[in-house]
């Protein structure tokens, strides 16, 4: 996936089948970053991990800088539209169960967070803030990557038929767990309603 920022080019693209120390890939990053802990360094990236490439070109296609983002924990995930965002200079993209901050110049990581058990699927700015949508939870998030607040439901926050179950409008978060309910959802993080879907 690729789009325009200002004179760059930046993509995005699923690295999930690169492995460290090997020629199955075809790009060398110029740094990784990764949720890996000190004591699991020595694994370097496993089989379950999810791994994101980000390369940013200049407007002559010319490669500025890339690095790899690895997840070694929660489930996988897709790079979609709603997966990331730019914001001041920094971009911000949900990864497996974490939400990684990097700015765009140098791609220096700013930060990261896990913000779900299982799966972030995508993120939206919502006044000073950032909304996650997980499979799990509703998160709000500072532009620092500290939790403000999550709010859970009665089942996961996905639909069956895979249809969008997550949006923001007026100001309320209105999201859509497996088993048929609808929550609102304040900035605030409170729960208004909570309504039974018929059918």
């Amino acid at each position: 996936m690729e789009f325009k920022y200002k004179d760059f080019t930046i993509e995005i693209k699923n690295e999930s089948l690169w492995q460290e120390k090997t020629q199955t890939h075809q790009f060398e990053y110029t740094k990784k970053y990764s949720t890996n802990t000190v004591e699991n360094q020595k694994k370097n990236i496993s089989n379950n991990s999810t791994c994101y490439g980000i390369i940013i070109r200049d407007y002559q296609k010319e490669i500025l800088d890339s690095c790899l983002l690895v997840c070694s924990t929660g489930g996988p995930s897709s790079i979609n539209k709603k997966a990331y965002l730019v914001e001041n200079d920094d971009i911000y993209i949900c990864i497996s169960n974490t939400v990684f901050s990097l700015a765009i110049n140098g791609l220096k990581l700013n930060w990261y967070k896990e913000v779900d058990f299982a799966t972030a699927f995508e993120i939206y700015k919502m006044h000073d803030d950032f909304i996650i949508h997980g499979e799990l939870y509703i998160t709000r998030i500072n532009k620092d990557g500290r939790i403000i607040w999550q709010q859970s439901g009665s089942d996961i926050f996905v639909l069956a038929d895979r249809s969008d179950c997550f949006f923001i409008e007026n100001n309320i978060i209105n999201v859509q767990s497996w088993d048929k309910i609808k929550y609102c959802i304040t900035y605030d993080g409170k729960i208004i309603t909570k309504t039974e879907l018929s059918g």
